[in-house]
Formats: C-alpha cells, structure tokens, sequence
C-alpha cells in the first residue's frame, strides 16, 4: 500500500539568493495545517517544521538575515558561552584593554612572531631588554674606567696611554655607551689617520676594555658580547727581527753611559723588558741568589718571575752592588739608546727591541729549551718562535753569555754609591754617628 503525500496547498519566499527561505504549506490529516522552512546552509538544505505561519515568518526572517550576514544558523550563545565572555572580558580589565582591543593586541603579536609561542618571545625579549641599563655616555664611561686603572696598581704609562686614547674615541663617538654600534666603533678606527696597524689595534685594545669596564658596571647587557668586542682588528705586517752581534753589544757596553749602561747589559743578558726594568729597584738583583726577581705589580703580565742572573751580567753590574733605589734614573731612555747607537757606530743605528730579542735567540741557541726560555722572558712559547726567535748557531750563543768587561774598565760618567751617599750626608749637614764610617 502505498503512502500518501502531504498536500502544499502555497509556498512563501522570503529574503533572495543564496539567503532565500521558503515556507511551505502543508495540510495534514488531522485537519491541521504544518508550515515548515527550507533553506540552504554550508551546501545543505535544512528544513525546520512550525505550526503558525506568522511564527514560520519571524523565523524565517531571521535565518535569512544571519545567512546574509555569514552567521551560522544554531551558533546561538550557551549559558558556558556566555561565562566565558564574562571571564576573559574581566582578564583584559585588568590590563586597562577591552576584549576586543586585547585580541587585536594577540592576533598582531602573533603574527609577527610566526610559529613561536608568545610567551617565549615575550621572556626573550625581557631577557634582552636594554632600556633597564644605567644610562651613561662614553664620555663618563670612559672618566670612571681611567679612575678605576689609576687605582689598580697598573703603570702610570698604562693609565696615560688608556687616558689619551679613550678621550680621543670619546671626542669622536658622543653617545650613550648603549647606543654605540660595531660599525660605528670600526668607523672610528679606520679614520684615525697617521697611526699604522699595529697602534690602532692599540687603541681597540683600550675601547674592548673599556667596554668590559662599562658591561661589569652594569652599563650594557650582562650577557651579549659588547660592539667593541666585535669590531675588526687590523693586520699587523711581519717584522724582521733584529739582534745584535756579540761584538755589536760588547761596543754598546763599553761605550755607554753609566746612567744607561745597566739597561743595556739587563735587556742583552737577562731579556727583561726595558719598561719592567724602568720599575725595578737593585734590591731586587738577588747577587748571592743567582737571580732578578721581577715582582707581579712589576711585570708586564702581572705574574711574578725570576729570572736567571748570569755570571757575564753580574761583572757588568759589579759597580752597582752596593746601590739602592731605582736602577733606571734616567727619565728619556729611547733618546738614551737612539744616541748610543750613533756613538757606537752600530750599522743602522739602534735596533728596535734588538737586546729582547737577542737574549732569547742566543737564550734559546744556548739551552735548546723553548719552553724555559719563555719562562725566564715572561712570554710563551708560540709569541717566541712568532715574533722573537732569530737562528744563531751554538757557538755565537757561547760567546754571547761570556761578554765580560775589559781589565780596568768602569762605566762612563759613574759615581761610587758611597761617594754619593757621602754627597748627600755634606749636602744635608747630616753628620754620621761617632765610629760610623761613611766608606765602604
């Protein structure tokens, strides 16, 4: 038996295009009329049944409006829903923003940050922020690392030379320390005119400490490498290294002057830096020891060192034995040397540096052993075999350490230590205690 159809006695259309809604009229067997609605919605017709037609109207009006306006039709709002809203509106409150504003806030973070989780871009960049750093300008950097060097013990020469330097980057680059870039730093470096490799790395040597000085002040970020740190050094060419001969050094020590004699014979036999021996005093020449003790405020890598003080070098000093005080009294040293070498006829005139490297080539010749030698000059082996040692033969290096004065020599220009203690006593009036003899 086949069932009957419902009979649509009139269809009603409301809204148009795809927000269209037909309502269609059914008469049922009971007696009663059923007004149902269809619609298209997501590419599937939807029906919904109503038993008044001025209801079926209201309603269909109101599907078609929210498919007009892109609505999902059954999206309405739950009780949970409705919690929700009220939730976050109150979270974004909180922070002085509305929802809306707060979810534009989100949407545009998001969106920058592509991939990575808000939150941990957040805790980067509040690891990185600079703003938080004391405000200082290189000028007051720079004056508050010269006063800290100048009460470190380092050497006068040291904090001058860190003094004329700095003022001369800070004349240049007048920011917040903040602010200076590597580039701008590299800028700096490259303009300075008349000055070859080796002192601009000089001066980069200064900006990277001073840099430093100003990161443990808590003027740039604890933990990033400062522009300074990054900027280029410039090549140093290759030097030649000069050394004198034996006989070349014996004409030095003969001719020289007592006020420069013994820096002569310390840099030739004992390879101590001619500005560590500028701060040594003749109390540190240990003659019964055998040695010179080079304290660590003395040296030039602030490590204490003993260095082997030969029987050549003790007969060239013998004069001195009985002195105190400053073994370098003269205060211009490189004119000193310049004029030596003139006197003494040495072919090109003074050599650069010639007496350090002369003791540890003939040192190395003499021993075999780079790494004592590197020890008793206060380097290491790799700066020794770069940039000090010269091949000498076995022989050479023997007749180097057996250079003794001649018969009856003394120094040019010298004065008895007892002499001129006894100078001194006339001079001040001092007369000495009753039995003391001024005369050694």
């Amino acid at each position: 038996m086949t069932r009957k159809k419902k009979r649509r006695n009139s269809i009603v259309e409301i809204g148009s295009g795809s927000s269209r809604v037909k309502i269609y009229t059914i008469n049922r067997k009971n007696g009663y009329r059923e007004f149902t609605l269809y619609w298209k919605e997501g590419g599937r017709l939807r029906r919904r049944s109503i038993s008044c037609m001025d209801e079926a109207r209201m309603v269909a009006q109101q599907i078609s409006v929210k498919i007009a306006n892109g609505w999902q039709i059954g999206g309405e709002a739950t009780k949970r829903d409705l919690e929700l809203l009220w939730y976050c509106e109150r979270q974004a409150e909180g922070f002085g923003v509305t929802l809306a504003a707060a979810m534009d806030e989100w949407v545009s973070a998001r969106s920058i940050v592509k991939g990575m989780a808000l939150s941990d871009a957040v805790r980067f960049y509040q690891a990185n922020r600079t703003d938080m750093l004391a405000v200082r300008t290189t000028t007051q950097a720079a004056d508050e690392f010269v006063k800290s060097r100048e009460t470190s013990g380092v050497s006068a020469a040291y904090v001058s030379g860190c003094r004329v330097s700095l003022k001369r980057f800070t004349d240049k680059v007048a920011c917040n320390i903040g602010d200076v870039t590597t580039a701008d730093i590299n800028k700096y470096l490259a303009g300075l005119k008349g000055l070859g490799p080796v002192s601009r790395n000089g001066h980069r040597r200064n900006i990277v400490t001073m840099f430093g000085f100003a990161k443990r002040q808590g003027y740039l970020h604890p933990d990033r490498k400062t522009a300074a740190e990054q900027t280029e050094t410039f090549k140093e060419p290759e030097t030649e290294i000069a050394i004198f001969t034996p006989d070349e050094i014996t004409c030095l020590l003969v001719t020289a002057h007592a006020r420069i004699l013994p820096v002569i014979a310390i840099g030739a036999f004992a390879g101590i830096r001619t500005a560590e021996i500028m701060r040594l005093d003749w109390e540190d020449i240990k003659w019964d020891r055998g040695h010179i003790e080079i304290a660590g405020r003395k040296a030039k890598t602030a490590a204490r060192r003993l260095v082997p003080l030969p029987d050549n070098l003790k007969a060239w000093l013998a004069p001195w034995r009985e002195s105190t005080g400053k073994i370098v009294t003269l205060s211009a040293v490189a004119g000193a040397m310049n004029d030596l070498g003139v006197k003494a006829k040495i072919p090109g005139g003074w050599r650069q540096n010639a007496l350090r490297h002369s003791f540890i080539s003939y040192r190395v010749a003499e021993t075999g052993d780079v790494p004592r030698t590197a020890l008793e000059a206060g380097n290491s082996p790799k700066m020794i075999f770069r940039h000090y040692r010269e091949v000498v033969d076995e022989e050479s290096a023997k007749a180097w350490f057996s250079i003794t004065p001649p018969d009856g020599w003394k120094p040019q220009g010298f004065i008895c230590p007892n002499k001129h203690r006894r100078r001194i006593i006339i001079r001040r009036k001092i007369v000495p205690p009753a039995g003391q003899n001024v005369y050694v």
